[in-house]
C-alpha cells in the first residue's frame, strides 16, 4: 500500500505547521463553556514539538497542563455568554522522517516492567478477551512480535471496510469485530484488542495524516522492549512506516482518553458539532486563525440553513 501524499525520506528534520478548526451551535445561550483539548504537538523520536496556539471566540481563560501520559492539554473555559463557539488550534513541529529498524523477538521471551500493564488490560472501549478468538486465528502460530503486529495490522485493514457513519465514538473494538466495519478510530482499537490478548502492550495515537486534509487520524504504538514505543496503522496497513506521513498529538489506552475536544457547557438547550477539519501545510512560515477557519468553510456552505 502506497505511502500518502507527504511522506518521504529526510536527511534532515523538516518544519511542518497545521491548523485545526471547529465550530460548536447552541440552540439556547451558553453561559459557561468548559474544553479540554488534546491538539498539540507531541515529541518522541519521530517528531520535536513546536510552538501551539489556541484561539477561541468568545474569548476563554486559558490553562496548559501535562496529563498522566505526558500530553498536552489545552483547558479553555468561556463564560461570556454565547451561542456560537469557535476554536482554532495552530501549531508546529519538526518531523525526522526517520524509524528504528528493531530487532525480532519471540513472543515468548518477551519481558516488560510494571509501567506495561496498562497497556494490556481491558479498556472501556477495547476488551482483549471479545478479540482473542480472532487474534489466535488471525496470528496464533506466529512466533514473534514484528511478524505477529504485522499480520493483526495488515489483516484489520483488508477485513475491516472503512465506512463513514458506521459507528460512533462509543462503538467497541468487540462491536467493530461483530459488524465488520468501522472509520480509523474502530480499526484502531481492533487491532489494539487482538495484539494485547496476544500479550503485546500496545496503545492508541490521536494525530493527523499530514497529506490528508480534513479529519484527525488514529492509529496505534506497540511496545518494543528494547525499542520503546513503535507505530503501526490498521486503516492504511502499514508497520513502522518511514517519512512524514504522520503528525502525533497525543497517547492513551483507547479513544475515551484522547478525543482532540471534549468538555461540558451550561445552557438551556442542546449544542452540536457543526463543521470541523484540520490540514498540514509543508511550505508555510505561519498559520492565523483566519487560516484555521478557512479549513471549516467548505462544511458551513454545505450545512442546511
Amino acid at each position: 500500500m502506497q505511502a500518502e501524499l507527504g511522506s518521504k525520506e529526510l536527511s534532515e528534520p523538516v518544519l511542518v505547521h497545521y491548523a485545526y478548526a471547529a465550530r460548536y451551535r447552541y440552540q439556547d445561550v451558553v453561559v459557561q463553556n468548559d474544553n479540554f483539548l488534546m491538539l498539540a504537538p507531541a515529541t518522541d523520536h519521530r517528531q520535536t514539538a513546536g510552538a501551539c496556539r489556541v484561539v477561541t471566540q468568545p474569548a476563554g481563560r486559558e490553562v496548559v497542563f501535562p496529563d498522566r501520559l505526558g500530553n498536552t492539554v489545552h483547558r479553555l473555559r468561556v463564560t461570556i455568554p454565547h451561542t456560537e463557539l469557535l476554536i482554532a488550534v495552530m501549531g508546529e513541529a519538526h518531523l525526522t522522517g526517520s524509524i528504528v529498524e528493531p530487532n525480532d523477538l519471540p513472543l515468548s521471551a518477551l519481558e516488560y516492567g510494571l509501567e506495561a500493564e496498562e497497556f494490556l488490560t481491558p479498556t472501556p472501549l477495547v476488551s482483549p478477551q471479545e478479540t482473542a478468538e480472532a487474534a489466535r486465528e488471525i496470528a496464533g502460530e506466529v512466533a514473534t512480535l514484528l511478524e505477529a503486529v504485522h499480520l493483526v495490522t495488515v489483516w484489520v485493514m483488508e477485513n475491516i471496510a472503512y465506512e463513514r457513519g458506521s459507528t460512533s465514538v462509543s462503538t467497541t473494538a468487540g462491536d467493530v469485530l461483530a459488524s465488520m466495519k468501522g472509520v480509523c478510530q474502530d480499526k484502531t482499537h481492533l487491532a489494539l484488542g487482538m495484539l494485547r490478548s496476544l500479550g503485546i502492550p500496545c496503545r492508541y495515537v490521536s494525530g493527523l495524516l499530514t497529506g490528508q486534509a480534513g479529519e484527525t487520524h488514529a492509529w496505534l504504538e506497540f511496545l518494543h522492549p528494547g525499542f520503546g514505543w513503535l507505530p503501526a496503522d490498521p486503516t492504511r496497513g502499514v508497520v513502522m512506516e518511514s517519512g512524514t506521513g504522520y503528525l502525533k498529538f497525543a497517547v492513551g489506552r483507547d479513544y475515551s482518553e484522547v478525543p482532540p475536544v471534549s468538555g461540558s457547557f451550561v445552557s438551556r438547550g442542546p449544542g452540536q458539532l457543526e463543521a470541523a477539519a484540520a490540514k498540514v501545510f509543508f511550505d508555510r512560515e505561519s498559520i492565523a486563525f483566519e487560516d484555521a477557519m478557512a479549513l471549516i468553510q467548505p462544511q458551513l456552505d454545505q450545512a442546511p440553513t
